[in-house]
């Protein structure tokens, strides 16, 4: 009855079945990879930055190869302009990583990435970025949150 309207908000529909317990655990395991893949293009155009290469650079190195993405390059667009208009808020991204690595943790899985993701975002939102999109992870690769001039 609902696969229409999931078809077309959605590529993809995965049934899991009637009980919520395993939705939120896939979501939990979605969620770490999108938080992975912010953090790693936030991380990335922050050390372009910081080395003195316009990230621009970056983006047509790996531009249409397999290290590309679409969501990098939305990711990377709304650093380099400036628009952190919330998609997904800093605040709720740290929270989904504190779920994250807690769920790891009471699965007795070893989680690294998780939990820098998770401190990660918690300075952003120290820096004065909770409400902006998760992108503005970006302003945590820096000190005083500020990038580079030039």
């Amino acid at each position: 009855m609902l696969q229409p309207v999931f078809d077309a908000i959605g590529r993809t529909t995965v049934w899991l079945g009637t009980d919520a317990g395993p939705a939120s655990r896939l979501k939990l395991v979605v969620n770490s990879w999108v938080l992975a893949l912010t953090t790693a293009a936030a991380e990335a155009l922050a050390l372009a930055s910081g080395l003195g290469i316009d990230p621009e650079l970056f983006l047509q190195a790996v531009g249409g190869g397999p290290l590309d993405s679409g969501y990098l390059q939305n990711k990377a667009a709304a650093i380099l302009s400036g628009d952190f208009s919330a998609n997904f808020s800093v605040e709720l991204a740290g929270k989904d990583a504190r779920l994250i690595t807690e769920a790891g943790r009471a699965a007795g899985i070893r989680l690294d990435v998780a939990p820098a993701v998770a401190e990660r975002f918690r300075r952003a939102a120290d820096l004065g970025h909770a409400d902006e999109d998760m992108a503005a992870t970006y302003f945590a690769s820096f000190g005083d949150g500020r990038p580079p001039a030039g």
